[in-house]
């Protein structure tokens, strides 16, 4: 029986060397690519937060009394427009915040008549798993911001209205954590229990996959929803109920 030789059995060892060089390349490449994108979102993020403070500003100061306030992200934001179909609403969603966030700017956001109802979405982005959302310090930080957007809204507004966290589609597990979304959704019930709000679920009807997970958000992110007519029409009916 011949045995091969180490030349045989195995690369000469530059082709090693070669390869190893090219993994590290490649993981560079990944690693600057992957900064690149963080960065580009930064500045979407910051660019359209720029445009909508002034927009919410400007619709804060022409709002008359009894007006229906959305604060939050973008669920806030994009279901605007179908709501207003129904009642006099001032669109006060920044898509792309976190509670964090929207807190930082509750004392750019003026108003000159108070808010019959204030409908406040947030925890979407909140959750992501870069920021390990079920460990103490971000889950406390959560509640601390979103306790203070709810006091800001019960200063101008006659009822408070608290939503749940949405599911997830499965294209958006791999940024953010499903397991977070009912773990926050009863941060923010606990939180209306003790400061005089009302929690609700205007996405009750989309929890039909794992904990935490829906089969009808949009491609591809996963996040947004494909029918915000429905669910303009879902809120508009729970906002009724007292």
């Amino acid at each position: 029986m011949h045995s091969f030789s180490d030349s045989r059995a195995r690369p000469p060892r530059r082709w090693t060397r070669r390869g190893v060089l090219a993994v590290g390349a490649c993981a560079a490449v990944t690693a600057v690519y992957a900064e690149d994108q963080a960065q580009r979102n930064a500045r979407l993020a910051r660019e359209h937060l720029d445009r909508r403070l002034p927009e919410i500003r400007t619709a804060l100061a022409q709002a008359q009394p009894g007006f229906v306030f959305l604060a939050g992200n973008s669920h806030a934001e994009i279901v605007a427009p179908a709501l207003a179909r129904r009642v006099l609403l001032v669109n006060g969603g920044i898509g792309g915040t976190s509670a964090r966030g929207y807190a930082a700017q509750l004392d750019a956001l003026p108003f000159s008549a108070r808010a019959g109802t204030a409908v406040l979405f947030v925890g979407t982005n909140d959750i992501l798993r870069r920021a390990d959302p079920l460990s103490e310090s971000t889950r406390a930080g959560f509640e601390a911001a979103a306790a203070r957007i709810i006091d800001w809204l019960r200063a101008h507004a006659d009822v408070v209205l608290v939503a749940a966290v949405p599911p997830l589609g499965p294209e958006a597990a791999a940024i953010r954590d499903p397991a977070a979304v009912d773990a926050y959704s009863a941060v923010l019930r606990s939180l209306c229990e003790r400061h005089g709000c009302r929690f609700l679920d205007p996405f009750a009807g989309l929890r039909d996959g794992g904990p935490g997970l829906t089969t009808q958000a949009a491609p591809p992110d996963g996040v947004h929803l494909r029918d915000y007519d429905r669910l303009a029409a879902d809120l508009a009916a729970l906002m009724t109920v007292r």
